[in-house]
């Protein structure tokens, strides 16, 4: 979530960056279940490795969603202690 020092976020670049958090599980479940299905076509162990890449990226993608809301809520606290506006 870019930002200028002393700058609140416009409403449109919060909308953009918390919608796209929406695409980050299902391409994670995705890439993985995709990543599954060709090494079991590959192997010949049809659908195991497919269900199991697809829940490791589903599982993934949930860590990523984490990992960027607990920077962006550090940034944002950084952000308000700098102005004085934000409650101690």
């Amino acid at each position: 979530m870019p930002k200028t020092p002393g700058k609140q976020m416009s409403l449109w670049a919060q909308v953009g960056f918390y919608t796209s958090l929406g695409f980050i599980l299902p391409a994670g479940a995705l890439g993985g279940f995709g990543l599954g299905w060709w090494l079991d076509r590959w192997l010949h162990t049809s659908p195991v490795l497919a269900l199991i890449m697809g829940l490791l990226g589903a599982a993934a993608g949930v860590m990523e969603i984490l990992r960027i809301l607990t920077r962006a809520e550090k940034r944002d606290d950084e952000t308000q202690s700098d102005d004085g506006s934000g409650a101690s």
